[in-house]
């Protein structure tokens, strides 16, 4: 490959990786620019040369060959590997590796699965549980109700994700299933249904999402910041509808 052939794939795959992690659009378009920018020796030029979108990232070096376009069919949050690339980036940028110890790096950053494994997921998942019933004003009597709903809740949407593959129906269905674990368990136990209700769904809460929409909106990403937030109140919508479900078919 050519020199300028190298630097259209790395920055690509440095922003693939980003954008599937869940990082922001600007900090993506940031680290990709940074990397043209020095590899191509360029210092002050007024030139972008990326415009990266929420399902999308478009280069072009050269006017005179058309813009190269990656599609971006899956997002999910990978802080690790988002601090990864831009470790990497700022060590090229500052000399520290070369061009090719760049892409190999990020081939093997693109490669690796650093999910953690489920047995952990589920221990974090019922302590988040539990803490937003506690930060809300419930009672510790509650928490084994709120941390079980809580766990069944997200376990379902592991596998309703799986199976659905519909974002926000797959959200519709754990928090339905977790709302109504949820009412069983404090029917028995005479516990705050509304409390526990909150820790039942408090790990699928778009938090995340939300965040990075509005910081996109502040760097004037305004388009990938109105679709993330967008996504982030239908996740929320669906997960009150599935509430809601439960409270229609249970008690009113």
């Amino acid at each position: 490959m050519t020199d300028k052939e190298i630097v259209l794939e790395v920055s690509l795959l440095a922003g693939k990786i980003m954008l599937e992690s869940g990082a922001e659009t600007s900090r993506v378009e940031d680290t990709m620019e940074r990397i043209i920018r020095h590899a191509l020796h360029i210092e002050q030029d007024t030139t972008t040369y990326t415009y990266v979108t929420v399902n999308g990232i478009f280069v072009q070096l050269d006017h005179s060959k058309g813009t190269n376009f990656v599609r971006i069919d899956s997002r999910g949050h990978n802080l690790e590997k988002i601090t990864a690339v831009n470790q990497i980036s700022r060590s090229f940028t500052n000399g520290d590796m070369t061009l090719r110890e760049v892409y190999q790096s990020l081939l093997a950053i693109s490669a690796q699965d650093s999910s953690y494994p489920l047995w952990m997921r589920m221990i974090c998942t019922t302590v988040l549980s539990g803490s937003v019933v506690l930060i809300f004003g419930g009672r510790f009597i509650d928490l084994p109700a709120a941390m079980s709903a809580g766990l069944l809740c997200y376990l379902i949407h592991l596998v309703a994700w799986r199976v659905i593959k519909a974002t926000f129906l797959a959200e519709y269905v754990a928090a339905f299933v977790g709302g109504t674990l949820a009412f069983c368990l404090t029917t028995v136990s005479s516990g705050n249904l509304d409390s526990v209700m909150m820790g039942a769904v408090a790990p699928l809460v778009p938090g995340i999402a939300i965040t990075t929409a509005i910081r996109d909106i502040m760097a004037k990403h305004y388009l990938s910041g109105l679709i993330r937030g967008l996504e982030a109140i239908f996740i929320a919508g669906a997960l009150g509808t599935a509430i809601a479900t439960v409270y229609y078919i249970f008690i009113l």
